[in-house]
């Protein structure tokens, strides 16, 4: 992680789980973090936290659905900083609820999936890459799930996933096409992407979404999400010929 001291690096959804445990992680290996969240006052906790760290935490509020708050962000970054190293596409979101569930609000929520879950990262991707153009070497990760490559049935309930596996298969092939498009420019030895898919992770999504979280997790294996971040820094800490496209990582026992 030499390499990326001293770098700056965008965590998006840096308010909860998964995205704190990155930004924590990160900054003790001396990368700066701009924290990217909704709830940006999560993220401010953190500046505070991590003061004495030997990277440095900034807060900005976003909506990676919204291009023009992702375009502001960014451009924000651009003139603070002159750009970014690395870009971890984290943000994403879950709804309780069925495809053909009846209710007004079914629409609108499968509508959110997808603007946060897929094309909040075709925004940030976009907006990021402008900027790391002019950049030494740079490193883009999407934060997938393993309902990115299979949709997963339970047998002991009825179907639950509704749109999010859609929206994170389609971070599967956005991932590779971008690999496809990289491979084919200028910048094909300086940028590199990856998507990283985590099985069950003990987060706070599940609550968020409307289930019992302390039951259902007293059910299954699951992984923390140190244990994710622990996956990031793996495949930013290869050497710059290796690019890791693709990690799966799951529960020891998992079922699914």
């Amino acid at each position: 992680m030499e390499k990326w001291k001293g770098k700056i690096a965008v965590v998006t959804g840096a308010s909860a789980g998964i995205g704190i445990s990155i930004v924590k992680s990160l900054v003790s290996y001396g990368v700066h973090v701009i924290g990217l969240a909704r709830r940006v006052e999560k993220v401010e906790e953190l500046v505070n936290e991590l003061q004495n760290a030997d990277g440095k935490v900034y807060a900005y509020k976003c909506d990676v659905a919204d291009q023009q708050s992702v375009a502001a962000a960014f451009q924000w970054m651009e003139e603070k900083f002159g750009g970014v190293d690395i870009l971890i596409n984290n943000a994403g979101v879950y709804k309780f609820m069925k495809i053909l569930d009846d209710g007004e609000t079914v629409n609108d929520d499968l509508k959110q999936t997808v603007d946060v879950n897929l094309m909040g990262v075709v925004y940030c991707t976009r907006a990021a890459f402008a900027t790391m153009k002019n950049r030494e070497f740079s490193h883009i990760i999407h934060m997938n799930s393993i309902g990115g490559h299979f949709v997963p049935f339970p047998s002991d309930s009825s179907p639950f996933y509704n749109i999010y596996c859609a929206s994170k298969y389609g971070i599967t092939a956005t991932n590779e096409v971008l690999r496809q498009e990289l491979a084919l420019s200028e910048y094909s030895k300086k940028i590199r992407v990856t998507s990283i898919s985590p099985g069950e992770v003990k987060t706070e999504m599940v609550a968020a979404a409307g289930g019992d979280a302390e039951k259902y997790y007293e059910t299954i294996p699951f992984l923390l999400p140190e244990d994710v971040a622990e996956s990031v820094i793996y495949v930013l800490s290869t050497p710059a010929r290796v690019n890791v496209t693709e990690v799966i990582i799951r529960p020891t026992g998992e079922r699914i």
